[in-house]
């Protein structure tokens, strides 16, 4: 298997180093993946720091409860993916930025940021992610992209990764990217439900409720997801969200987003972000130590 170091530099630009020098995350693959987004592959080879939340200071006994905002109606699909207690998932993701075209004559697009970047060719980065999980923290996961798969397992703070048909223990902890309900809430937070009517609709054998959002405004969802000052979080302030939720249980059953910015020279930045949940509650779901 390549080190991720080597397909890294394979991207390098002049000017301002190769993408691996941007450090906006504490660790290399972090580094890398909030200033260009995540190489699927980096997340099997080099440990991530897990951010931690905390849960706010407890309410007074006896204080009325506060009636719910817009974003807890918009997160309630999260909390009732965080219920299931297994389900399958995939995650496909796309970054790219191709050769700027302009029309003579025609005005250039106003960018979306200052900021500015080197690059001497266009890039397309692909990704995707096949995993099983079982609550409350049990992943089986394959990682794919370009020719290189790797397959791990993660239960609660042990992982094992396979290599030539073999599994070994990691000698620390994962932070699994695109979690659902990591991307769930951050692109949820900002939608307004009663904006949109649903069509009816089935998707992966589940009767769903179709909703489709166009360029919503978000300050925040790209940071979540890559971290706050990076190149997407930037760049990319507008979403266009297709979400179907189930209509039974009201769990996300596909989150479809896309969005896009201009750099200060022009250059364009996409983002494709896609997550399918199936078999939701499935009893043939395990999760277990590799043998």
């Amino acid at each position: 298997m390549k080190d991720i170091r080597q397909v890294a530099k394979r991207w390098s630009g002049d000017g301002g180093g190769s993408w691996w020098d941007y450090r906006p995350w504490p660790s290399a693959v972090r580094r890398l993946t909030r200033a260009w987004g995540l190489l699927a592959i980096a997340a099997l080879l080099v440990a991530l720091a897990a951010p931690c939340g905390g849960g706010g200071e407890p309410q007074a006994e006896g204080s009325p409860t506060p009636p719910p905002t817009a974003e807890d109606a918009a997160l309630a699909p999260c909390r009732a993916l965080q219920a299931l207690k297994a389900y399958r998932y995939s995650v496909d993701w796309r970054l790219e930025s191709p050769e700027p075209e302009e029309t003579p004559g025609a005005p250039r697009p106003t960018p979306t940021s200052s900021i500015t970047r080197e690059f001497t060719t266009p890039f397309l980065f692909e990704s995707n992610i096949e995993a099983s999980f079982v609550a409350p923290d049990r992943f089986e996961v394959l990682f794919t992209t370009d020719s290189n798969e790797v397959s791990m397992i993660i239960i609660g703070s042990q992982t094992w990764s396979e290599t030539n048909g073999r599994w070994r223990p990691t000698a620390q902890p994962y932070d699994l990217p695109y979690t659902p309900s990591e991307v769930c809430e951050a692109i949820l937070a900002d939608l307004d439900f009663s904006l949109v009517e649903p069509q009816e609709d089935k998707l992966n054998d589940v009767k769903s409720l179709h909703y489709t959002f166009s360029q919503v405004h978000s300050e925040q969802a790209w940071a979540k997801i890559y971290g706050p000052g990076s190149d997407l979080d930037i760049l990319l302030k507008k979403l266009d969200v297709d979400l179907w939720l189930a209509e039974k249980g009201n769990w996300p059953v596909r989150i479809d987003t896309r969005s896009s910015g201009l750099y200060g020279v022009g250059r364009e930045l996409r983002v494709h972000l896609l997550i399918d949940i199936r078999d939701s509650n499935s009893g043939d779901i395990r999760v277990e130590p590799p043998l």
